[in-house]
């Protein structure tokens, strides 16, 4: 095979894989043989096949809803986003991106952009690199990130989950804690309430625990009387952080 037939069957491989525009247009594979073509037909049926079988294990339940469509998104979704990674699960990096771009979708799921990005953010962490502690202090677990949703995720996962009906979805900001388990891997969800958000922003800026809930007390305007009483119940969430391992 010369180069330019090599360059040339090397197109004709990325357009069925992607785009599937080489069927439609005949000019582009003159010059190649039937069997050279049914060889790369066979190649692309099995990537596309492992393609979708990742998109549907990095993002189910946002494939839930939009199962129907799935395969014309993705084929629209590759045309616009093009892998940029050797690595083949961050060819669907940018799905929350597109999605985003899709008022068609968003007319039905104006939350389908951040469920996607909810779902992403679970690869994400999991492939995360490590942090070793710099002392036996106990401090924020370094594999995580914060996200600030404009909806109910969680929420609206689980109702995915569990076949219920999701009505009119309004929005209703949402603080999510992602994060990795040192100890089996596994990545975890914890939904963060106002006052426990503010004690994990605290205590990302270095702060001990013990100068969080106090400079907490003091933004609360805890008097003297009552700050005992307001340390055993920021006690509680420590252990509740510890117990789930956001606290290392």
């Amino acid at each position: 095979m010369t180069l330019n037939s090599l360059k040339k069957t090397q197109k004709v491989i990325k357009d069925l894989i992607l785009f599937d525009s080489v069927w439609s247009k005949k000019n582009k594979v003159k010059g190649l043989s039937r069997s050279i073509l049914e060889r790369i037909k066979i190649y692309r049926e099995l990537v596309r096949g492992s393609f979708h079988d990742l998109s549907v294990n990095i993002y189910p339940v946002t494939y839930k809803l939009l199962s129907k469509i799935w395969d014309d998104l993705l084929s629209d979704y590759l045309e616009k986003y093009p892998p940029g990674s050797p690595i083949f699960n961050k060819v669907v990096e940018h799905l929350p991106e597109y999605l985003f771009t899709r008022k068609d979708i968003l007319k039905n799921y104006p939350f389908i952009s951040e469920l996607a990005c909810y779902e992403w953010l679970e690869v994400k962490i999991y492939e995360k690199e490590g942090i070793k502690k710099a002392n036996k202090t106990l401090c924020l677990n370094p594999v995580h990130e914060i996200c600030a949703f404009q909806y109910a995720i969680p929420e609206i996962v689980e109702m995915i989950e569990n076949n219920q009906p999701l009505g009119k979805i309004y929005k209703q900001i949402t603080n999510v804690l992602i994060y990795r388990d040192p100890k089996n891997f596994n990545v975890r969800f914890f939904e963060l309430s106002t006052s426990s958000f503010a004690f994990i922003e605290l205590l990302k800026s270095g702060l001990s625990i013990d100068m969080v809930i106090y400079f907490l007390a003091n933004a609360y305007q805890v008097d003297k009387s009552n700050y005992k009483n307001f340390e055993k119940e920021a006690m509680k969430l420590v252990s509740v952080l510890k117990k789930s391992r956001i606290l290392i």
